[in-house]
C-alpha cells in the first residue's frame, strides 16, 4: 500500500511539474533572446549554482574561489540570499568589522555565518534580489570581484563565469522538475554552464556514470570536473581545542549529528575516513535545534565523543549555551573541497575575463 500510495503521488505531482517545466523553458527561451534583461554591473561575477533543488556543495565551492581569488591579490565578496534568516527581505552587509556577537543563524542564515566564520575579511552581502545586491557592492566599493552564491536560476544578474555542482550520490534523481523530482529546470539549462563540477564523487551513485552521461549532450567534457570533501581539522563546539583527523581516530567511537540536504553523506563519509559511529541523529537541511533536540543529543555524549558540521555549529551553541561539558564533546568536523585537476579549472577561469575585468 505505501508504495501504491507513492506511485499515485507522484503521478499527480507530475502535473504541475510539467507546467513548471513550460514556464522554465520560456522563461530561459525569453532570457536567451533578450539579452538586454539580464542586468550587468561594473564588477566581475562568478556564480556557483545547481540544477536540482538540495545539497550539493555550493558553499564549499564559493569558499574555494573566494580563498582562490584572495591569493591573487583581490578583494571578493560573496553575494547569497541568506537562506533561513528570519527577515528574508532586507539587505545585509557583513564585512570583516562587523560584530560577530550580532550575528545569528536567524539572522542571516546557518550557511551564510559558517562561510563568513570560515572567510572573515571578506565582504558577505545577503539580499534576495541579487541586483539590489550587487549594485551595493559596486556602490561601496565592498570588492574586485563577486562570487554569486546560489544564483544559476537567477537570470536577471548578468555573469561572466558559471558553475554548476552536481551531487555524485543523487546526479538528477528522477529528472522530474520540481514538485515531481528535484530538477530546478531542464537539462539543456546546462548549455549556460562554463564548467560542471561532480561533487563528493567518493560516495557516487552505483549507476553514475549511465546516470551522468547526459551532461556531455550540453557541455564538453575539458570543462567537467570532479571533487570531494576532505576533513581539515576537527574543533571542539567550546572553541578550547583543535585536533588532526589522526588525532581524532584515537577518540573512536563517536556519534554524529547533522541537519543537512543530505545527512547520508556526512555519516558515509566519516566511516570511510576511519570514523566508527555507535549512533546518530539526522535531521532536515537547516533544521533548528530545540532544548529536545539538546536532551537527546546529551544521551549520545554519555558515552561517546559527537561529531557534527561546521553547518550545524553555531545553532547547536546557540541551544547549549553555557554547558561547557557539552560543548567539550561535541566537536566540528570542518571540511575545504578538494578538486582534481585544479590547474586545469583554475586555468579555465584564468582564461575568461574574469579576472581581467577587474
Amino acid at each position: 500500500m505505501p508504495d501504491l500510495l507513492k506511485t499515485t503521488a507522484l503521478s499527480l505531482l507530475k502535473i504541475p511539474s510539467l507546467l513548471y517545466t513550460l514556464i522554465m523553458s520560456i522563461r530561459n527561451l525569453v532570457y536567451d533572446l533578450v539579452p538586454g534583461l539580464s542586468h550587468e554591473i561594473d564588477r566581475p561575477t562568478i556564480c556557483v549554482g545547481n540544477l536540482t533543488s538540495g545539497g550539493t556543495g555550493k558553499t564549499p565551492m564559493v569558499a574555494f574561489l573566494a580563498g582562490y581569488f584572495q591569493s591573487l591579490g583581490l578583494r571578493v565578496a560573496v553575494l547569497s540570499r541568506g537562506y533561513g534568516r528570519t527577515d528574508k527581505n532586507s539587505q545585509v552587509i557583513i564585512t570583516a568589522n562587523s560584530d560577530l556577537h550580532e550575528l545569528r543563524p536567524d539572522k542571516i542564515g546557518d550557511e551564510a555565518l559558517m562561510l563568513h566564520r570560515q572567510l572573515p575579511d571578506i565582504a558577505l552581502v545577503l539580499d534576495k534580489n541579487r541586483v539590489r545586491g550587487a549594485e551595493a557592492i559596486s556602490r561601496r566599493n565592498l570588492a574586485d570581484i563577486i562570487v554569486l552564491d546560489d544564483g544559476f536560476q537567477h537570470r536577471r544578474l548578468r555573469r561572466d563565469f558559471n558553475i554548476v555542482m552536481i551531487d555524485s550520490q543523487q546526479v538528477f534523481g528522477n529528472q522530474w522538475l520540481l514538485p515531481a523530482g528535484p530538477l530546478r529546470e531542464p537539462l539543456n539549462g546546462l548549455c549556460r554552464a562554463d564548467a560542471v563540477i561532480f561533487n563528493k564523487f567518493d560516495q557516487c551513485h552505483p549507476e553514475f556514470y549511465a546516470l551522468a552521461a547526459g551532461v556531455l549532450n550540453y557541455i564538453s567534457p575539458q570543462r567537467v570536473f570532479i571533487s570531494v570533501y576532505h576533513y581539515r581539522r576537527f574543533t571542539a563546539l567550546s572553541g578550547e581545542q583543535s585536533l588532526s583527523p589522526a588525532e581524532m581516530h584515537k577518540l573512536n567511537p563517536f556519534s554524529a549529528v547533522s541537519g543537512l540536504a543530505n545527512n547520508d553523506y556526512f555519516l558515509k563519509q566519516l566511516k570511510a575516513t576511519g570514523f566508527k559511529l555507535k549512533n546518530s541523529l539526522s535531521f532536515r537541511d537547516h533544521h533548528v535545534y530545540s532544548d529536545r533536540d539538546i536532551s537527546e543529543i546529551k544521551d549520545l555524549c554519555r558515552d561517546s565523543h559527537l561529531l557534527t558540521t561546521a553547518k550545524d555549529a553555531d545553532k547547536l551553541k546557540s541551544v547549549i549555551k553555557k554547558d561547557d561539558k557539552l560543548r567539550r564533546k561535541i566537536w566540528i568536523a570542518e571540511v575545504e573541497l578538494k578538486l582534481e585537476d585544479k590547474n586545469r579549472f583554475l586555468k579555465l577561469i584564468r582564461d575568461t575575463d574574469v579576472i581581467r575585468r577587474k
